[in-house]
């Protein structure tokens, strides 16, 4: 069987995946994207949660096929798209597609080599393609974050990660503990109630988040600052960065959308602020017993954690470890990149979740796609 060969192998079929696909390939270059489209979306996000940004964050490096265009023509009211529901984006996104006749092959790549300046990917229906450039485009799904400080405490099979929680008919009756302070783990707590659960416990560190309208405004301008500047955010102190994290932070994190603070003050949804999981233990009827730091105990069927993500190379596990990862330039877990997203080794670029150590927080969410899009885009059509 004859090796497929391509210009731009993109791995992965996410929203920084298929934005850079696109405008690669309008740009002329000879591109082939191996990943089931939107899978994280569709697997691991439920339905009924609601985007936290706005519509004026799209994909579109060119700036055309944008979401507020899509719901013109789609005739979308302010309403509906105010919060975005994750079915309207995974309409969106493939809306997007079609205009830019991107078609991501639905396989998963089982393993990635390099030899000779080139790099061989082979899938799990035992293809083969050969591509000069590559693009890992990697999903949040190789990222979850699960705390040993927290895990160690927990007794096994008791816990899962919130991305792998989205089957809530399972909690219909039950009791759960979510561990986490950010948007996810109040979400989750609205939707598991709302789809039958008993009780509802959310422990976390922090004092609880505010339910208000935060402000994104400044988000977009900053980010567009690294479509002039790649390497703004680099060559920022780590003062700079600190506080440009902190500001992220205050609208990301220390405030939660308006519309869920309903859904979550409910007399069954108890909320556990600043305090940490002391201790677990299984008890005979399968259910557990977890020991807060205020003296609580709370019994629950099931632990969720709402631990986020935490880039690491090192999980990525198609990957080969002789030619790729052990010569992959990483710097706390993350891939040491250049101000065009690629790593140490030539013609492999990284963007999404991944990048954020030298690009900025942004690039862990959609409102960075149009611009790594752009940048990796004209970078690797250059001799296409």
């Amino acid at each position: 069987m004859e090796m497929e060969q391509t210009a731009l192998l993109v791995i992965g079929a996410g929203p920084y995946s298929i934005a850079t696909a696109a405008y690669a390939q309008y740009l002329g270059a000879t591109v082939t994207v191996v990943g089931k489209t939107l899978d994280f979306w569709k697997t691991n996000v439920p339905r009924g949660m609601f985007l936290r940004s706005g519509p004026d964050w799209h994909i579109d490096a060119r700036d055309v096929a944008t979401f507020e265009a899509y719901g013109k023509m789609c005739g979308l009211t302010h309403a509906q798209v105010k919060p975005v529901p994750r079915d309207t984006f995974l309409d969106y996104a493939s809306w997007f597609m079609g205009r830019y006749n991107v078609t991501p092959r639905p396989a998963l790549v089982t393993h990635l080599a390099r030899a000779n300046g080139t790099y061989t990917a082979t899938l799990d229906d035992g293809s083969q393609i050969l591509a000069n450039k590559v693009l890992l485009g990697l999903g949040f799904a190789w990222f979850k974050q699960y705390p040993p400080e927290l895990t160690d405490k927990l007794p096994s099979g008791s816990y899962t990660h919130t991305c792998d929680t989205v089957d809530f008919e399972f909690f219909r009756d039950k009791r759960v503990l979510i561990v986490g302070g950010r948007q996810s783990a109040f979400e989750w707590a609205a939707l598991i109630r709302e789809n039958g659960a008993d009780e509802i416990h959310i422990t976390y560190r922090d004092a609880t988040p505010q339910f208000k309208e935060p402000d994104w405004s400044w988000v977009q301008p900053m980010v567009r600052r690294t479509l002039e500047d790649h390497g703004w955010w680099r060559r920022s102190t780590h003062e700079e960065q600190e506080k440009i994290r902190n500001e992220f932070w205050a609208v990301g994190r220390l405030l939660l959308e308006a519309w869920l603070g309903p859904r979550v003050h409910q007399p069954n949804i108890h909320l556990h602020e600043k305090t940490v999981v002391v201790s677990a233990r299984t008890l005979a009827d399968g259910t557990y017993d977890v020991l807060l730091d205020d003296d609580t105990t709370v019994n629950v069927h099931h632990i969720i954690l709402a631990t986020g993500y935490l880039p690491n190379m090192q999980n990525v596990a198609f990957l080969d470890h002789a030619t790729i990862l052990q010569e992959l330039q990483t710097l706390n877990g993350s891939p040491v990149l250049d101000t065009e997203f690629q790593t140490n080794l030539p013609n492999l670029y990284v963007t999404g979740l991944a990048a954020m150590q030298d690009f900025g927080p942004f690039f862990g969410f959609t409102v960075g796609c149009p611009v790594a899009a752009r940048i990796v885009g004209e970078a690797v059509a250059e001799n296409k």
